[in-house]
């Protein structure tokens, strides 16, 4: 079963037990996708309240594609899941040859996916910097908490990247995600420093 067919309760009981996962990557990417809803939510009462028809088609292509990552979020989340424990299962193999290339491969994929999942993240939080500019007034405080979410979820991601890459071997391989880190570090300042500017304005 999917994370996206459990219920929360379930999901959380299973976060909350012995198994080694889901771990954080799985639960930085759910709550990025809780953010993305937020946002989504937020686009859908501005698109259908009068007023807004300025920025209709803007939000509605926004709409659109925060609910695309919503989606891939919950994807990442059992993608992160799976790497983990392939990861584990690797240790445990026969100490040959071939472990240590195995170990490698793995290793490598428990970075690739919670880097994907702050990528993602990015993605939902600079769309919520237009979503707290535009967006239904009444409903800012909506549009600022999934940015906010959308943002923890990202920094959690990249914490967990950070972690993981010191299984990494190949410095080729580091260098190029820890590249790809700092600038979404860069991005994610950007956008949240918006974001806490459109919100202030109607504070």
């Amino acid at each position: 079963m999917t994370f996206a067919d459990q219920t929360i309760n379930q999901f959380l009981e299973n976060v909350a037990a012995s198994a080694v996962t889901p771990s954080g990557g799985a639960v930085a990417a759910v709550g990025g996708a809780f953010g993305a809803a937020l946002c989504e939510m937020v686009c859908i009462h501005t698109i259908e309240k009068d007023g807004y028809a300025d920025v209709r088609p803007e939000l509605t292509d926004i709409r659109d594609e925060l609910g695309t990552r919503r989606v891939r979020l919950l994807e990442l989340a059992d993608e992160d899941s799976m790497a983990v424990d392939e990861l584990q299962a690797a240790f445990e193999t026969p100490n040959d040859e071939d472990r240590a290339e195995l170990v490698q491969e793995k290793s490598r994929r428990t970075a690739e996916v919670p880097l994907e999942i702050a990528e993602t993240c990015l993605g939902v939080l600079e769309h919520a910097r237009v979503v707290t500019a535009k967006g239904n007034r009444n409903a800012i405080a909506d549009a600022g908490t999934g940015a906010f979410l959308a943002h923890s979820a990202l920094k959690a991601s990249v914490f967990t990247v950070q972690s993981n890459l010191e299984l990494i071997e190949d410095p080729t391989a580091v260098a190029d995600i820890e590249a790809r880190l700092a600038e979404i570090d860069r991005r994610d300042d950007e956008a949240l420093k918006q974001v806490e500017a459109n919100i202030e304005e109607i504070a």
